[in-house]
């Protein structure tokens, strides 16, 4: 039974998935969350009641993910790219000037590392707006610090090595997918498991050869590109993180006409850009 006490918005004890939650592990992660709830809706308990047990009902069909078969077969795909339509070469200078940028906070109203504006996730449960329950594996970097170390590589399509990502003020943050996730209405992290708010997001895979190259694609509900424009130099954000090569899903077409989906990230013919650094 879930019970919510809406005069104190505390949790007492959840049911979910054949999974015991305590108020303490439901609070812990989400405080912050649970006060954008209330405030940012009518005040309505009923309402608030109702999206609690919609993410409990899906939880109980969440994904179980057998870790210990996480990194088998890492080249095996079913996704095959086509040769690039367009190679940019992206001028040192431009990147380096991102490593001089500094933000405090994901405003609405500031233009961050040269791609838009931050905004909340939205396409979710807000019960799925939970960025503290996985402060242990997210992962972050901002323009000047590196590349990600210690990354699972596999080819581009494996889900077992897909990593979702997100830009917001602090940088780019990362964590891979199919990483067991209690508070997690699918039981694996999502884009807002990842962050509450940021600018883009999408998926990343980490070349099995060379270090330096990364495929990526913008397949996030929570945070989709506005334009192009914003893929593009969410590409170049990575160039600052010194990778030489970015394969970015980006296809030759106007995506006002025929919005991205899933056959832009995956299937037998996808079509892609790539982004060097210009030496």
């Amino acid at each position: 039974m879930l019970r919510l006490s809406w005069q104190h918005t505390r949790v007492h004890r959840s049911t979910v998935g054949g999974l015991q939650y305590s108020e303490k592990q439901l609070r812990r992660t989400q405080p912050k969350t649970l006060v954008r709830i209330i405030s940012h809706q009518s005040g309505d308990p009923g309402e608030i009641n109702h999206q609690l047990f919609e993410w409990a009902k899906a939880r109980t069909q969440a994904m179980q993910v057998d870790v210990s078969k996480l990194n088998e077969n890492a080249d095996t795909t079913n996704t095959t790219l086509l040769p690039p339509w367009r190679t940019v070469m992206v001028p040192k200078k431009r990147v380096e000037n991102l490593t001089h940028h500094e933000y405090t906070y994901c405003s609405p109203s500031i233009w961050m590392w040269n791609i838009g504006y931050g905004r909340p996730v939205a396409n979710c449960n807000p019960y799925d707006v939970n960025p503290g329950a996985i402060d242990s594996e997210r992962r972050t970097r901002r323009p000047g610090q590196g590349r990600f170390d210690e990354v699972a590589r596999g080819a581009y399509g494996n889900r077992n090595f897909k990593y979702l990502w997100a830009i917001d003020h602090a940088g780019m943050h990362i964590a891979r997918e199919m990483t067991p996730c209690k508070m997690s209405s699918r039981g694996v992290i999502t884009h807002s498991i990842l962050v509450d708010q940021g600018i883009i997001a999408g998926e990343l895979f980490f070349d099995m050869h060379d270090p330096t190259k990364v495929f990526m694609n913008f397949g996030s509900a929570r945070l989709p590109m506005r334009d192009v424009r914003e893929a593009e130099h969410a590409a170049e954000f990575l160039l600052a993180l010194d990778y030489r090569t970015v394969v970015a899903m980006i296809p030759n077409r106007d995506l006002k006409e025929s919005p991205y989906s899933m056959h832009d990230r995956y299937g037998p013919h996808v079509e892609n850009m790539v982004f060097k650094l210009e030496e």
